[in-house]
């Protein structure tokens, strides 16, 4: 089978697998689609994965053949499936809390991932969807799924002022929970002109170019001075995560979920003095995955906009060495 790996930093390749076997309580999903991630982006330029491994855990496909206690799961069922591998055996995992598992693996990262022709997904950690289901949305059940966690960890209510920096895949997959839920006023910075159009076609509020405006000059019009009642911050960077803990009210809430690998200064008097809560967020349960693949399927929610690309594999390597400004989601189709 064709699977792709990231062979040193800056290069990618197409190898020859063998085809792998289920073992107990394993299946073997044929892909028929699989996105392109951030994190795959990474670890393309800094080369911090093994060269031999397959990378890819945003995936669709179709059973091709099940191990033995795979009970309810057949070849030809159509499938997504959560990236985080829980134990089952730690205090994390039983406490439903799947993405804290103190022996985690993970599709792409640890195991073999799904930018390949096949992978291997445990049952236990598959999701099935309806015929009628559109394998091409199901892609995206994992990145909206790790947007529905970040959103359960803060309660919100209609009237929040609600503000999210960065419009790539994950800032704009919590825009669309946030309208879904019934928000009035989500504000989305994003330099990236591409970005902020289609964050207002999702539905936000305002979207703010920072390059260009002033941010404290344009949330104080918004919230009569008062500062924003929920942020997420969805860049990765020492300043957007420095800003998002600055534009909080009393008693507002950051949420964290990007991967800053760069240390972050902040201002702890402003902070304290105001009671603004910093809680962070990483990955997803199974049940928010599950929860996230069936309002894709049952059409709850519209992520057609995020997808900006959709190539062949053969197309790869130009997908990963363009970043040219507005892209978004880009699927390989196999």
């Amino acid at each position: 089978m064709k699977a792709v790996v990231i062979s040193s930093p800056g290069n990618l390749e197409i190898l020859e697998k063998p085809l792998p076997v289920p073992g107990r309580g394993e299946t073997l999903v044929k892909i028929k689609y699989c996105g392109i991630c951030g994190s795959d982006l990474h670890a393309f330029t800094s080369g911090f994965l093994p060269p031999d491994l397959t990378i890819g855990h945003e995936f669709s496909g179709i059973i091709e053949s099940v191990g033995r206690d795979c009970h309810g799961w057949k070849p030809g069922d159509y499938v997504t499936g959560n990236n985080i591998i829980g134990c089952n055996k730690c205090s994390s995992c039983k406490n439903g809390q799947e993405n804290l598992c103190s022996d985690m693996r993970r599709l792409g990262i640890t195991d073999q991932g799904a930018m390949a022709e096949y992978v291997l997904v445990p049952a236990k950690d598959l999701v099935k969807l309806p015929k009628d289901a559109s394998l091409e949305m199901a892609a995206l059940s994992e990145p909206l799924s790790v947007g529905l966690h970040a959103i359960n960890k803060v309660k919100t209510n209609r009237n929040d002022h609600i503000l999210i920096f960065g419009a790539g895949t994950i800032g704009l997959v919590i825009l669309t929970l946030l309208k879904h839920f019934g928000a009035k006023s989500v504000t989305v910075v994003e330099p990236d002109p591409a970005r902020r159009n289609i964050a207002e076609v999702i539905g936000a509020t305002k979207t703010i170019d920072p390059l260009i405006n002033s941010l404290d000059s344009e949330i104080n019009k918004l919230t009569d001075n008062k500062g924003m009642n929920v942020i997420f911050e969805c860049a990765g960077l020492p300043e957007t995560i420095q800003e998002a803990c600055s534009q909080g009210s009393a008693g507002a809430t950051v949420v964290v979920l990007s991967i800053c690998y760069q240390p972050v200064e902040l201002n702890f008097l402003s902070l304290v003095t105001k009671e603004v809560k910093i809680i962070t967020a990483f990955g997803k349960t199974n049940e928010e995955f599950k929860k996230a693949a069936d309002m894709i399927a049952s059409g709850l929610v519209d992520l057609s906009p995020l997808i900006t690309g959709l190539i062949s594999l053969d197309k790869i390597a130009g997908a990963f060495h363009d970043h040219s400004g507005g892209k978004i989601k880009t699927l390989v189709a196999f």
